[in-house]
């Protein structure tokens, strides 16, 4: 079967990654990213480093999407995490996710913690289904979780339900969970991982959504190099081995 729409199908456990016809412009092996997030100046936008509010963060030529409240770090002030979307993005809007941390002391200002322009993957082609159309982003006490759907509206039977959870650790917000729910639309075969980077233990479950038999394994995390939030790549080709 020709499946086309996405960059790679991560596949684990000793399976191949298969690389498609690429639509989503990322790479066709499956990498984690170990690089620091891009500056405001590399991105071409201006994000301040401080604001007096959380919507004075947004740069020219983005709009604000969503904004979720909560105290992320921990320290009794209440944060704010920040999804900006490009105001005349092509395809599946071109997307930045900031995390603004209230300052401490008399300011009642906030400083910009992290940002990733990566993470929620950006297309220009016209079949690629929005990943937040279904995605959702919690904010709570201590960290914050983002959940995305990669799924393609024609050339490919292939959907992946994805969740990270981020968690204040150590001076940034680190990834400590990852589940990723693979589905073959066309043969309702399924496919599962689920990570935990803070015992390094992965949970691997095949099965199909018509029948009751599943297989499962669990292997230990080869490398784990506890990402911080603005270290990861596209959610397309993420891939913890």
């Amino acid at each position: 079967m020709q499946r086309t729409g996405w960059s790679a199908i991560l596949c684990w456990c000793g399976w191949v990654t298969l690389a498609a016809l690429a639509a989503w412009p990322m790479l066709a092996v499956a990498q984690v990213s170990t690089s620091v997030a891009p500056t405001p100046a590399q991105l071409a936008v201006q994000v301040p480093s401080k604001a007096a509010q959380p919507t004075q963060f947004i740069p020219p030529g983005w709009e604000l999407e969503q904004q979720k409240v909560a105290d992320l770090n921990g320290d009794g002030r209440d944060d704010a995490l920040l999804l900006m979307r490009k105001s005349d993005s092509s395809g599946t809007p071109q997307r930045i996710l900031a995390v603004v941390l209230r300052e401490l002391g008399d300011s009642d200002g906030y400083v910009l913690a992290e940002l990733n322009p990566r993470l929620i993957p950006h297309s220009d082609n016209a079949n690629q289904e929005d990943p937040m159309a279904e995605g959702e982003l919690t904010a709570e006490r201590g960290g914050f979780d983002i959940k995305l759907t990669l799924l393609a509206g024609a050339g490919s039977y292939q959907m992946a339900r994805l969740q990270y959870r981020f968690r204040y650790r150590d001076g940034c917000f680190r990834l400590i969970g990852y589940n990723r729910m693979e589905t073959n639309r066309a043969t309702l075969d399924t496919r599962d991982l689920s990570v935990n980077f803070l015992t390094g233990l992965m949970v691997h479950q095949t099965g199909n959504a018509q029948s009751d038999t599943t297989e499962k394994q669990s292997d230990a995390l080869k490398t784990n190099p506890r990402l911080c939030f603005g270290d990861l790549d596209s959610a397309a080709v993420f891939n913890p081995q």
